[in-house]
């Protein structure tokens, strides 16, 4: 088993660190990253009103019921 390279160096910017990540396996440095709580505000969704063809309307039942969801997820989606 390899030895652990070593403390995460410091970079200059944000480009710096996204170089090392992509060309560094990150698992030698997973014991000095921290943990964060992120969370991501979506903005508001607005309703709308859509005229489709009955049998679009069916097929899509058919393919959000294969997905275990509803029809207006799958089309929202």
């Amino acid at each position: 088993m390899d030895e652990k390279q070593g403390k995460l160096p410091t970079f200059k910017n944000d480009d710096a660190f996204a170089d090392f990540v992509d060309t560094h396996d990150m698992a030698d440095y997973w014991d000095e990253f921290e943990d964060v709580e992120v969370q991501i505000e979506h903005p508001p969704k607005k309703a709308i009103t859509i005229q489709l063809y009955p049998y679009l309307i069916t097929e899509t039942k058919k393919v959000a019921a294969k997905y275990g969801m509803p029809y207006q997820t799958l089309i929202s989606q």
